[in-house]
């Protein structure tokens, strides 16, 4: 290649990476195969998949917490069904008691009952009948017919007292029969409900049981997404890394390529923006205005990729906001972060872009972009299935803050 087309190829890969017009990645195409970097779409789908991951998680992690509530409630009233099982035992077993003592009670009368009906039948017998007593000896006899009217008196008294006995103890019998009854139904009806609190204790564990299963899987199901969580953001990382590697190598070409059009008047680092040695931050004017259209979109939702006006990701966010004051931002976090002088929390004002990280210790891990608002809130584009909203800038993934270059 000629000293004059160098200068034009690093002149053009230089404006056209300064405005914007093309992916740092895509400028490196123009110039070696080997050192591309990752395009803007998989730098872009790498972070939507991480976004998404994370709503997942977040979405099962919810779920578990309903299904732990779920269990929760079930394993009480399993217990309350378990402790009316066993009072239902305890109950059965007392009428069954009750019953057989009933039972016994009521055998031992009727026996009682027999026994006393026979001994006064064989009193009777003996008397009429036995030791050869008849009414014609009675009157031959000495005391004749006074002697028989006299013994005859003794056995109806004797039989009158036999049958007195007679009659208690069937009473008795009676009694103990209407006891045995009524334990036989209190029985019955102590059955039934053993039959019920047996029922319901099967239902309640068999319930137990399902909610079980279905918190098992579901924490199976987060371990797998936290799983595919943990590769997204790997992923998500290792582009960012090589992004910014691109990025480095973009600069140093630059450099070399500029360089050879005059010693004098060098031609413009393609990233001197965001390096700060030729261009200041912008005004708090600019800021507050910058600010002040982000703050108008709230309540707009988020879509992965969108830069405006109805719908926004973080980065989209950002840059459409910054352009609304006449300040031009690339549309992902990893340039915004260079877009910009580092600034400390204490130094923050309206304006600044404030960053996060699933690595606060590693830029290249940046995944969230808001605008500070003051008093430690911002105004951002969250993820899937939020508004752009107001929230707290100081979150432990927190990483640091930019105020962007004038540009």
């Amino acid at each position: 290649m000629s000293r004059a087309r160098r200068v034009k190829s690093g002149m053009l890969i230089g404006v056209l990476v300064a405005a914007g017009g093309l992916a740092p990645t895509a400028a490196l195409g123009a110039g070696g195969g080997h050192q591309h970097g990752p395009s803007a779409a998989q730098l872009a789908e790498s972070k939507r998949l991480v976004a998404e991951r994370q709503h997942q998680v977040r979405s099962v992690s919810h779920r578990i917490g309903v299904a732990q509530q779920r269990l929760k409630q079930l394993n009480v009233t399993a217990e309350v069904a378990f402790e009316a099982y066993d009072a239902a035992r305890v109950k059965l077993r007392a009428a069954k008691h009750a019953v057989h003592t009933a039972h016994i009670v009521l055998s031992a009368a009727n026996h009682e009952v027999d026994k006393g009906e026979a001994r006064t039948a064989r009193f009777v017998k003996a008397q009429y009948e036995g030791g050869g007593f008849t009414t014609l000896t009675a009157f031959l006899e000495p005391g004749g017919p006074g002697r028989l009217f006299s013994r005859m008196g003794a056995i109806e008294a004797i039989s009158r007292s036999e049958h007195t006995t007679i009659e208690r103890l069937q009473a008795a019998r009676i009694y103990q029969g209407v006891v045995s009854k009524r334990a036989e139904a209190v029985q019955a009806k102590a059955s039934t409900a053993s039959r019920a609190a047996t029922k319901a204790k099967s239902i309640a564990v068999a319930a137990v049981d399902a909610q079980q299963n279905v918190l098992t899987k579901l924490h199976q199901q987060q371990a797998h997404l936290q799983t595919l969580l943990a590769g997204a953001k790997s992923t998500a990382s290792r582009l960012a890394r090589e992004h910014l590697a691109a990025l480095a190598r973009a600069r140093r070409r630059a450099a070399r390529q500029t360089t050879t059009t005059t010693s004098t008047s060098p031609a413009p680092s393609p990233y001197s923006g965001s390096s700060g040695s030729t261009a200041g931050t912008v005004s708090a004017a600019t800021a507050a205005s910058a600010l002040q259209s982000a703050e108008s979109q709230i309540g707009k939702p988020y879509q992965w990729g969108a830069a405006g006006p109805n719908s926004y990701d973080c980065s989209g966010l950002v840059m459409w906001a910054y352009a609304q004051a006449g300040v031009h931002l690339d549309h992902w976090t990893g340039s915004q972060w260079n877009e910009g002088a580092h600034v400390s929390r204490s130094q923050l004002r309206p304006g600044d872009l404030v960053f996060f990280a699933y690595n606060v210790g590693d830029p290249s891990t940046i995944h969230h972009v808001g605008m500070y608002v003051g008093n430690g809130q911002m105004v951002d584009a969250p993820y899937t299935g939020v508004n752009v909203r107001y929230d707290g800038a100081f979150r432990s993934d927190y990483i640091g803050a930019v105020r962007p270059y004038q540009r």
